[in-house]
């Protein structure tokens, strides 16, 4: 067994012996502080692993605020599957927040992959189902709950984030500005 299989095999989901054909084409690149992996208008052309590092996407509304959208930290995947799959610009922004180390897959290897056999397919199908549930959860959390009731999922599905991120990040990520945040902290503290 490789030690890349030890490190990697189980984040992403490759079995061993599918494993080294798909590390192969993995390549290493780091982005620094606030480099941008993807900005709006741009087609997406590969899928991220963060190796270190943290990541969030966001949009730019027609005021010209931004909201993000997500946060992606070490042993996470990250792309605006969307541009990926449609073959279309973005509407995303996907930025680091922090110094990262990550591993990409071109879209064209990502789909050559598909065309050589059924794992691979089916590696597709779950990295799809994974993307979906995210998205679904995140609209739910948007469109169920309060803020302070978002805030608290927050803590209880992602902890690390809220000691990573910065307050304006959480807040847009939250829907509510970065004095409601402030207040929705204090109401659960005390």
């Amino acid at each position: 067994m490789s030690d890349n299989y030890k490190n990697y095999g189980e984040q992403f989901q490759v079995d061993q012996e599918h494993f080294d054909e798909f590390f192969s084409l993995l390549k290493n690149t780091r982005l620094l502080k606030s480099d941008f992996f993807l900005k709006q208008g741009d087609k997406c052309k590969y899928l991220g692993f963060i190796k270190s590092g943290t990541i969030r996407s966001f949009y730019i509304n027609d005021q010209g605020r931004e909201i993000n959208f997500g946060f992606y930290f070490e042993n996470e995947f990250f792309t605006d599957y969307e541009s990926i799959l449609c073959d279309t610009v973005s509407n995303m922004n996907i930025q680091a927040i922090e110094n990262c180390e990550i591993l990409l897959l071109s879209k064209d290897d990502l789909q050559q992959l598909y065309k050589k056999d059924a794992y691979w397919q089916k590696f597709g199908r779950i990295m799809t189902e994974k993307i979906y549930l995210d998205a679904k959860k995140r609209i739910d959390d948007l469109l169920c709950y309060s803020p302070e009731n978002r805030y608290l999922n927050l803590l209880k599905r992602e902890p690390v984030l809220v000691q990573k991120i910065a307050q304006k990040h959480i807040a847009s990520y939250l829907g509510v500005t970065e004095q409601s945040l402030s207040r929705i902290r204090s109401r659960i503290i005390n």
